[in-house]
């Protein structure tokens, strides 16, 4: 993972319904926490034994918190984090970006049931200009992953046939796709979704067939490509 992609968040929002016509994003944030990984420690004593013995089971990702200002005008995205929150809704089509291009978000080709779900929404206190701030969480369950490489480009094809995607431009290594990262394709006709590189040359990416397959497309569409991992 590239810990310098990580330094500054001056651009950190929270978007939901990410790629729909209905998208909404939470602005106002000034502080952001992501999820860690974190595994529960038991302890097992046992008769006649001087040192007890501690081991990890089950793993788990922490919450997500956010907090900043509530913006006049801006409502979309905190009245769809209250509607989630009053119908203890669960979903998947929302993203938190830790800066303008990089974010987490489910990774559904290794986990089809990851979610979110939010646990708290709730304004603060005024500050003296009148301004009240907010805070919030929204648990992870399921696998997600953090998307810090991208290519977007004209010049990508969708071939059945192999189940791959080429790229006249051959940008693929030099971008840092690799084999094992979840891949997401958004802005294409007919192949918008998740899948799991399998393989990578610097024109093609062969996708894992088990997870998703892709239809026969043409370059031409301005197509989007995202590549994570946890």
């Amino acid at each position: 993972m590239e810990r310098a992609n990580f330094q500054l968040a001056v651009d950190a929002a929270l978007v939901l319904k990410a790629g729909t016509v209905n998208q909404a994003v939470v602005k106002g944030l000034n502080k952001l926490g992501l999820p860690g990984l974190t595994r529960d420690v038991i302890t097992a004593s046992e008769f006649r034994r001087n040192w007890d013995i501690e081991f990890t089971t089950t793993g788990k990702l922490g919450r997500i918190t956010y907090s900043g200002n509530m913006l006049v005008g801006d409502t979309a995205g905190q009245d769809q984090l209250k509607q989630y929150l009053k119908d203890n809704a669960k979903f998947n089509d929302a993203r938190v970006y830790i800066d303008y291009d990089n974010f987490l978000a489910p990774d559904l080709a290794n986990d089809p049931n990851s979610v979110w779900q939010v646990s708290k929404h709730a304004p603060g206190e005024s500050d003296k200009n009148g301004i009240f701030s907010l805070s919030g969480e929204m648990t992870c369950g399921g696998l997600f992953a953090m998307f810090v490489k991208h290519l977007t480009g004209d010049g990508l094809a969708f071939v059945a046939a192999g189940n791959k995607i080429t790229d006249a431009d051959a940008g693929f290594l030099a971008a840092g796709f690799a084999a094992g990262q979840t891949l997401i394709v958004e802005g294409s006709t007919s192949n918008n979704g998740q899948y799991l590189i399998k393989a990578v040359a610097a024109g093609e990416l062969t996708l894992e067939s088990t997870v998703k397959t892709v239809v026969d497309e043409p370059a031409g569409d301005e197509v989007t490509l995202h590549g994570g991992t946890l």
